[in-house]
């Protein structure tokens, strides 16, 4: 009996022993199938990736679409905007003459006038002159006051041939190719035009050279050639009242609101008759596009 007991104890433990050891040896020949590479967790991977990009392009597709609806509509809203339908060769006039408006003066460039180049050469991309112009309210409000007030009041100059020549290489803009509305008579004045004659083209009539070109070419002759000059302009009290007699619209009583920023004192002291007619205008009263204005008048006078 005693031995038949411990017989029992002996085959339990030798059972519980079995049921702890794996019944199978590993087979090292044995070939593995793809299943044993790819964890359970591992294989819902492409489910997952399939719907990431699904997500992607259906944002993409919506960012092109809000895109493209917004270009339709501010394209309307161009063409619905006359105060907006300014172009880049049209505002190039103005530049010439508000030279702290250039994108080249501006400390924000980004968006700002993007037809306009200010590292390779301070002018118009020649391609982009037909270009609705890209500016602020400000700006474009500013070119509306230009154009309606000041551009008659032109100062017409001598145009040396030599000097228009490098005009236009310079500003390949007013070149009949980059030019689709060019007078068929400015583009005939061109091809007849004899090379380096010496001549004042100034004589030429306003449809072998148009008025737009003429104002162009003396805001080009302004900036790269008379600056120094302009600057060391100094009016004198009948000297400015000379000007603004066949100028008037450049008269402080049409710029103290829109100069109080930036030239609050614009001919503050200027009240004629003035006790002093041969005393100087103070510098803070001129604005840049004055001093260039009353140059051009002077030296039109001067017949040069």
């Amino acid at each position: 009996m005693q031995i038949s007991n411990q017989l029992l104890r002996h085959t339990s433990c030798l059972r519980v022993l079995k049921s702890m050891t794996p019944t199978e040896e590993p087979d090292e020949n044995k070939e593995l199938s793809e299943k044993d590479f790819i964890h359970e967790e591992y294989s819902k991977k492409p489910g997952i990736f399939w719907k990431s990009l699904s997500i992607v392009l259906l944002a993409s597709a919506l960012l092109w679409f809000i895109s493209f609806w917004y270009a339709k509509q501010m394209n309307m809203f161009y063409k619905e905007s006359p105060f907006l339908q300014v172009n880049n060769r049209q505002i190039s006039l103005f530049l010439w003459q508000f030279t702290d408006h250039m994108r080249a003066h501006v400390k924000n460039k980004t968006g700002y006038l993007p037809g306009f180049l200010y590292i390779e050469k301070v002018g118009l991309d020649a391609s982009t002159a037909e270009d609705i112009a890209v500016a602020p309210p400000e700006v474009l409000f500013m070119y509306h006051v230009w154009d309606l007030f000041l551009k008659p009041e032109f100062s017409p100059r001598p145009i040396p041939q030599k000097q228009f020549e490098e005009f236009l290489k310079e500003t390949a803009e007013w070149q009949p190719e980059y030019w689709p509305q060019a007078p068929k008579a400015y583009i005939a004045w061109l091809k007849n035009l004899e090379k380096n004659s010496g001549q004042d083209l100034s004589a030429a009539s306003l449809s072998e050279l148009p008025q737009e070109v003429r104002i162009a070419f003396q805001g080009w002759k302004n900036y790269f050639h008379e600056g120094d000059a302009i600057n060391a302009t100094e009016p004198t009290y009948a000297e400015m009242e000379s000007f603004l007699t066949t100028h008037p619209h450049y008269a402080r009583s049409y710029w103290s609101n829109i100069l109080n920023e930036s030239y609050p004192a614009y001919l503050a002291s200027f009240n004629p008759p003035n006790s002093r007619p041969e005393a100087i205008i103070p510098n803070n009263e001129l604005a840049p596009f004055l001093k260039v204005a009353f140059y051009n008048f002077k030296e039109s006078k001067l017949g040069r």
